[in-house]
């Protein structure tokens, strides 16, 4: 059940799509960091499980509501996050990166990408249940989402496992 709520995540989906150099990478990513991350990339995750799923669901579909009020607030904050994700972008990244690279420059790409990854990460049998959690989570503010996101990724992160290494790396919550 876990993992089919991580699933229903399009955040997670691309966290999960990152290269596998990324896995390899020892440097964890602060929760901080990896909230940026996902409020900046959240409109264009919607925007692409949206596309794949439009054709399996119903037009009055959470998920199909482009124009929403809520969707212009998750544009807004996108807006706000991208210089702390074009930081993440850099962990994940590494050394697959220029060592003067302006990360803005990369920003096209990045915005470009999101939605091919995503696109053959979500399996169309799969809409309904992306689109049940989003309508139960789009209330919710973006930075709230993305806070929720990551505390799952941490959950569900287990490096223990045999031969299995999360590729996206988020730092341990400090135990309190």
């Amino acid at each position: 059940m876990f993992r089919k709520i991580s699933a229903a995540s399009a955040a997670i989906a691309l966290v999960s799509a990152t290269s596998a150099q990324a896995a390899e990478t020892k440097q964890c990513m602060p929760a901080e960091t990896a909230e940026s991350l996902i409020t900046y990339i959240l409109p264009g995750a919607l925007g692409a499980v949206r596309t794949k799923c439009a054709s399996t669901l119903p037009a009055s579909a959470a998920l199909l509501q482009v124009d929403s009020e809520q969707m212009q607030r998750y544009e807004a904050a996108s807006q706000e996050a991208w210089p702390e994700a074009s930081a993440a972008i850099g962990l994940i990244a590494g050394q697959d990166l220029p060592e003067n690279i302006e990360m803005d420059a990369m920003r096209p790409f990045v915005d470009a990408m999101i939605p091919a990854m995503l696109a053959q990460e979500v399996k169309s049998k799969d809409c309904a249940t992306i689109d049940k959690v989003y309508g139960l989570l789009e209330p919710m503010p973006a930075a709230n989402l993305a806070s929720l996101t990551v505390m799952l990724a941490q959950l569900g992160s287990n490096d223990d496992q045999e031969g299995r290494k999360d590729p996206f790396n988020i730092c341990k919550a400090p135990s309190e």
